[in-house]
């Protein structure tokens, strides 16, 4: 099943038009960042009168999105000062859903530099230094000169992978290349220490690799393609350890991944040989990946995954699957064996999948019934229930909102025999096993005791009024005891 709500249409400034002013000024502008602010209306427009635009398609509530803000200030300071022509615009594209649509914006934040209103995705570290770096790229020459080895261990201190160009043959082919891959720093030298370092001659081209600590050298027949491919089938050994570029290869991939998460320890060192053993059957069949717990990265990777550190070691299988990431654990001892027989599982879809969970709560006191993953067929689906239930979560303002108007719900069917109104904060559960697709928040349905495979959405304005009549036109439960609404709250939250 799938379900929508209607969400609130985002603030549109109407800016007053002189026609003797330039049509760029039209554009609403954030000064603090010296960004347009685009909407549907004027997104297109912006990108007509605007050779270069980088765009930044971000949802307020996104705390990725937040994390960029300092950054994305940064920069726009610095292409302000440096007179660039490169011009910086913002869309609020979880209200912006056409826009985000058009554009294939699945995540947040997305960045894309639209050159003559031709979009380049920008895929690398949000970071102000390698924005500016992929501007740059995109404007003049990709390929930065350098002289000897220290700038290019220097650079895989911020980047996973430097591309390097010995000499000036095949230039043009990796320019080629370069310019569409921002995630490998891209230089070029004739530098005799360089050539000794990485064994290579003029005319070569060699990728250094930070992630398996090691570098592959081109020695097919330069072109486009061929220079392309090389670069993204050595960009990871046969199993990498996790880190930011292993990341975006798995969760920006559509394809499944299988990650090991271990911590310093004989269980772990143990598990890493049964995952390597198991790596030689499964080949390139499927992604493979080694998180460390004790890394900074390793532990957000088992928080953002729902896993415990008792748990550890622990193998899991990944697939990102539009805004969500499906999860599937591996039971039982590590072995080469067991790993081979979860893929296959996997693959003929017997693999089981772990649904994010709170605990159940010891006390549920309050009007608004706390409703978790594990308790939610006791409690939404048991057929002694009729449950009005919001799906929200916490960064979601209209949520926030609605609260006071849900908890006076509550409280005027409190008295109700077998009414619950209660709620699940989606940030920490999951309910796609019980057939729900939850893609907007909030979303209310009514689950009703006579039929729970089919509950009936809310839709209405989100006051006490609307909510009595939506209730009483669906609720299968005798509603005598049900009090009426507050006459003095009639307005839409």
């Amino acid at each position: 099943m799938k379900f929508k709500t209607q969400t609130l249409l985002a603030l549109v400034f109407i800016l007053s038009l002189n026609l003797f002013v330039l049509p760029s000024l039209a554009f609403q502008q954030e000064e603090e960042t010296h960004s347009l602010l685009l909407t549907e209306l004027d997104f297109h427009d912006a990108i007509k009168e605007n050779e270069y635009l980088l765009v930044n398609f971000h949802a307020l509530w996104c705390r990725y999105s937040k994390k960029l803000k300092p950054e994305w200030k940064s920069l726009g300071e610095t292409l302000n000062k440096d007179s660039s022509k490169v011009k910086l615009a913002k869309v609020e594209a979880y209200d912006e859903k056409k826009l985000a649509e058009e554009y294939g914006i699945e995540g947040y934040p997305t960045i894309k530099l639209f050159i003559k209103g031709t979009p380049h995705d920008y895929n690398g570290e949000r970071l102000q230094s390698h924005l500016l770096e992929f501007v740059h790229r995109k404007l003049k020459d990709p390929l930065t000169e350098i002289s000897d080895v220290k700038s290019i261990e220097d650079k895989l201190l911020e980047y996973e992978w430097v591309g390097v160009l010995i000499g000036n043959a095949n230039e043009d082919t990796v320019k080629n290349v370069a310019f569409n891959v921002n995630d490998v720093y891209w230089v070029k030298t004739s530098a005799s220490a360089v050539k000794d370092q990485y064994k290579a001659q003029d005319g070569q081209f060699v990728l250094v690799n930070n992630i398996s600590k090691s570098s592959d050298t081109f020695a097919g027949t330069f072109s486009d393609d061929a220079l392309a491919k090389f670069v993204d089938e050595h960009k990871f050994p046969a199993i990498p350890r996790f880190s930011r570029g292993t990341a975006e290869r798995i969760f920006l991939s559509e394809d499944p991944s299988l990650i090991l998460i271990v911590k310093d320890a004989d269980s772990g060192k143990n598990a890493e040989a049964a995952f390597t053993e198991a790596n030689k059957q499964l080949n390139t069949k499927i992604f493979m990946s080694v998180a460390n717990y004790q890394e900074e990265i390793g532990k957000l990777l088992t928080e953002n995954l729902g896993i415990d550190a008792s748990e550890l070691p622990t193998v899991r299988i990944v697939r990102a699957d539009r805004e969500r990431i499906r999860k599937y654990y591996l039971e039982g001892a590590i072995t080469s064996d067991s790993i081979v027989g979860f893929y296959n599982d996997y693959k003929d879809k017997k693999a089981k999948r772990f649904y994010l969970s709170e605990p159940v709560p010891t006390e549920n006191p309050d009007l608004v019934k706390k409703v978790v993953t594990k308790s939610f067929k006791d409690m939404v689906l048991n057929p002694e229930n009729e449950v009005l239930i919001m799906f929200w979560a916490p960064w979601c303002g209209h949520c926030r909102a609605m609260m006071p108007v849900y908890d006076n719900v509550a409280r005027k069917t409190r008295e109700v025999p077998g009414f619950i109104v209660a709620k699940i904060d989606l940030s920490v559960n999951d309910v796609e096993g019980f057939g729900l697709d939850i893609v907007e928040y909030p979303t209310i349905l009514l689950f009703t005791k006579k039929d729970k495979e089919n509950p009936i959405e809310f839709k209405g304005e989100r006051n006490e009024y609307v909510f009595n009549d939506f209730i009483r036109a669906h609720a299968t439960v005798n509603l005598d005891r049900m009090k009426q609404p507050n006459p003095f709250d009639k307005n839409e939250l």
